[in-house]
């Protein structure tokens, strides 16, 4: 609910065109994976079957800046840090390797931590935040198509 309350703030202030994401869409995303040939539910399997292996630890994240991120006509912007956030990055880089290992196409791009608040027609330049900070402790597989609702199909905890 703070990231829910900055949010709005961020929003009002900066006089956005879009609405908030909403308590029910704000995450972090750590890989985004696309259907490979065949059933959806083989890849959602496999998925499942990948990150049953992952073993990490709990670690924290820290946010403290916002700015848009993608391009015209809907940028997103979104919480993001300065600082490195070493135990997310570790996370990523294992489910990247893991899920291209088990065959799954991958997005490969740079993982930068973030956390989507709204989309806006305008491009919004860094601007800095009040900090903050969350211990995590799992990480989930979520189901996002389009505009639909984010359903969490599977959740597994940092030791």
């Amino acid at each position: 609910m703070r990231i829910h309350h900055l949010a709005g703030e961020l929003s009002a202030r900066l006089r956005a065109s879009g609405e908030l994401r909403g308590p029910a869409k704000y995450h972090v995303t750590l890989r985004g994976i696309a259907a490979p040939d065949g059933p959806f539910g083989q890849t959602i399997e496999m998925a499942c079957a990948v990150a049953n292996e992952i073993r990490r630890t709990s670690f924290a994240v820290m946010f403290n800046q916002a700015a848009s991120f993608g391009a015209a006509p809907n940028y997103a912007f979104s919480l993001t840090t300065r600082e490195d956030l070493a135990g997310a990055n570790r996370l990523s880089a294992a489910l990247h390797d893991a899920l291209r290992h088990a065959g799954l196409k991958v997005d490969g791009s740079s993982f930068q931590p973030h956390v989507t608040l709204f989309y806006d027609r305008r491009r919004l330049e860094f601007i800095d935040v009040p900090e903050l900070r969350w211990q995590v402790r799992d990480f989930v597989l979520i189901e996002s198509i389009d505009n639909r609702r984010y359903e969490i199909l599977g959740s597994w905890p940092l030791v």
